[in-house]
């Protein structure tokens, strides 16, 4: 419920010790958090989709493969992230020269960047090659979760005094929280590819002629 604990503007880390709200840890800590609140949007609207697709179909069998692998991959990362929130509630001085052995159960397990580089490629290798820059449009889904990989960037700056300066924030986390942001990345690319959406790419501003947008067909649906 309500422990009027911050009213005066502090809060408490899992260490027990309390600092000011916008200290540069909670910052960090509340950015990860929007993060993860943004892919549990896009992972309502998938479900939803796909709710809409059975609906239209004599059986469930084609909306519960419609994207593939991505709903269950987004319900981990965002299992992740509770993992990342609590590592950098729980600052641990020196962490950063610390090698695996040391580290134990305080640190962030480097396999977890492992899985998301997998994710990326098996989706990478079903979409079209990338060849300009697009816009964060298609979908609502495809859309937001261009805004994840927008939050998700801003969180990797927000942990990056903690890993440098304060040093008591796992490397391992703020590599993740990278590769992140090429997963969301790619999975707006393959959700507009599930979909049948198109994709539109970046184009230059010209002063007299302007040529026609390019609308690239991720899929043929």
């Amino acid at each position: 419920p309500y422990t009027r604990n911050g009213d005066k503007g502090t809060s408490q880390l899992f260490t027990g010790e309390r600092r000011k709200k916008d200290d540069i840890l909670f910052e960090a800590l509340g950015t990860v958090d929007e993060l993860c609140s943004v892919v549990g949007v896009v992972y309502a609207e998938l479900k939803a989709a796909e709710k809409r697709t059975s609906n239209d179909n004599a059986t469930a069998s084609t909306a519960k493969s419609m994207y593939g692998e991505l709903l269950e991959q987004l319900l981990e990362v965002m299992s992740r992230l509770f993992d990342v929130g609590s590592h950098v509630a729980k600052p641990e001085p020196n962490i950063k020269n610390m090698d695996k052995s040391q580290k134990g159960n305080k640190g962030f397990s480097s396999d977890h960047t492992a899985v998301l580089e997998e994710w990326i490629d098996a989706m990478t290798e079903e979409l079209p090659e990338l060849t300009s820059f697009i816009l964060p449009t298609g979908s609502i889904a495809s859309s937001n979760l261009h805004v994840a990989r927008t939050v998700c960037r801003r969180a990797e700056r927000r942990m990056v005094p903690l890993v440098q300066e304060e040093e008591t924030c796992d490397p391992d986390a703020l590599a993740y929280v990278n590769r992140l942001s090429d997963y969301l990345f790619t999975a707006a690319r393959y959700v507009n590819f599930c979909d049948g959406s198109d994709e539109t790419q970046y184009r230059k501003a010209r002063s007299i002629v302007q040529r026609e947008r390019i609308i690239v067909k991720l899929n043929d649906k």
